[in-house]
């Protein structure tokens, strides 16, 4: 029935065939509504984004305040170098915010010898010390790139979202078309009350599909004594019986509702899983930066191989954080006969030893790689969760629709005072379910 339809509509010139002009057309509309639903997607996004990147740079600064105070021992409103190498030693809270901070000057403070450069760098006017403008100019540019990262971050969440959505609209509407033609028994192209009846009476998947698709009156399809009231909100023409139009109109409310619901979720998902990664982040930057440390016995800024050597097999430190770091060229160094073969791969500038900006670009691999494993066991735990939601939910109104049939004696379709008063004294299964209901 809507094949005519349809046909009719797109063929503009009733040549009774759809040429290629008529075709673009179609093609051009459906990219048009596709557009206006990203454009509306992504402002929604950007506004989000904006007030999430707001709050976040009023917390860095404020961190990089109260960091600039607890290294300014003095109160002088410099800091001078002996105020940063105490506070570098023994100060987690400055440790931990220098170790993420986004800038690598502040970072290499945390690494003796990259400390003089980075002071260097850091100092401007070659005072000897840095002042709070100089302070500010690194912390500028940190937050700069912390806002970059964070970008970055959120463009590959939307682009996970996005296929999801994809995946979802595909998969239910799909449902929704098998639904439609599961209860249609006699093909008409139309959903007559006794089909409908018997199908949310005996048909599994059309009573799984209903109990989850978002739109009241499908849900209400249902229960009993709301079936005829949400048929007539459903027949929009008022024909009798529910034509594809009518079913496609609800099935769209109860996707947008459900779509709406995922973004919700997914939206409060990432925002956990960036503070949750940013919080891992600094942990393993420290870690890292402690290694190097604990490997450089002779503090040379470089490590050797005969340091490496005796740390891989003394340090149970060492050895505990490079066995599930992330990057295999620092696991091979646990093993003797790969240790060579990795000290290779990780020397790029052959010169015999591991610098420190090589151990970092191995520690920005592993990072990358611990990331991607946090990121692909959430989406596992979320799919998990999901699921486990939707099916308690199912469940719990199921459970609902039923406590209402047995307190409804009279099968009116409302709850009276002594239907109630009754049923709460004598039915068990409704007690059982109003206690657990969690609703007051």
């Amino acid at each position: 029935p809507r094949l005519k339809k349809a046909l009719a509509v797109l063929d503009e010139d009733k040549s009774g065939e759809i040429d290629v002009e008529e075709w673009e057309t179609a093609i051009q509309k459906g990219l048009a509504h596709r557009l206006e639903q990203l454009s509306i997607e992504r402002q929604r996004r950007d506004r989000a984004n904006a007030r999430a990147d707001e709050e976040f740079s009023a917390e860095f600064l404020s961190a990089a305040r109260a960091v600039f105070l607890m290294i300014d021992k003095d109160d002088s409103g410099f800091l001078d170098k002996e105020e940063i190498v105490t506070a570098v030693r023994a100060d987690k809270e400055v440790i931990d915010f220098l170790t993420n901070c986004g800038n690598k000057n502040l970072q290499y403070l945390l690494v003796p010898s990259r400390l003089e450069a980075a002071l260097a760098q850091l100092d401007s006017d070659r005072d000897g010390e840095i002042d709070c403008n100089e302070w500010e100019d690194a912390i500028e540019t940190a937050l700069r790139n912390k806002l970059a990262q964070r970008a970055k971050a959120r463009e590959a969440q939307a682009k996970a979202a996005a296929k999801e959505i994809a995946k979802f609209t595909s998969e239910f509407l799909n449902a929704a078309r098998q639904c439609f033609i599961m209860i249609d028994k006699d093909n008409s192209g139309t959903l007559e009350k006794p089909e409908i009846v018997k199908a949310v009476k005996e048909d599994k998947k059309v009573i799984d599909f209903l109990k989850n698709c978002g739109e009241e009156n499908l849900q209400f399809l249902l229960h009993p004594p709301r079936l005829d009231k949400a048929l007539d909100a459903l027949d929009t023409d008022k024909s009798g019986e529910l034509d594809i139009e009518e079913w496609e109109a609800a099935i769209n409310r109860g996707l947008a509702k459900r779509l709406e619901q995922l973004a919700i979720e997914r939206e409060r998902r990432d925002r956990a899983a960036m503070a949750a990664d940013e919080e891992f982040t600094t942990e393993f930057l420290n870690a890292a930066r402690e290694v190097f440390i604990m490997i450089d016995v002779d503090e040379s800024g470089d490590l050797e191989k005969a340091e490496i050597v005796d740390a891989v097999k003394n340090n149970q430190k060492v050895i505990k954080f490079l066995v599930n770091c992330g990057n295999k060229n620092l696991q091979y160094l646990l093993v003797p006969s790969r240790l060579d073969k990795a000290l290779n791969e990780m020397d790029t500038d052959r010169d015999g030893h591991i610098d420190i900006d090589e151990w970092e670009e191995c520690i920005e691999i592993a990072l990358k790689n611990k990331l991607a494993e946090r990121a692909a066991r959430r989406e596992l735990q979320a799919k998990a969760a999901q699921k486990e939601i939707e099916e308690f939910t199912a469940e719990f109104k199921s459970a609902a629709r039923r406590c209402f049939q047995l307190i409804d004696k009279d099968g009116g379709g409302t709850l009276s005072h002594s239907e109630i008063v009754e049923a709460v004294k004598s039915d068990q299964e409704v007690i059982s379910f109003l206690k657990t209901c969690g609703e007051e």
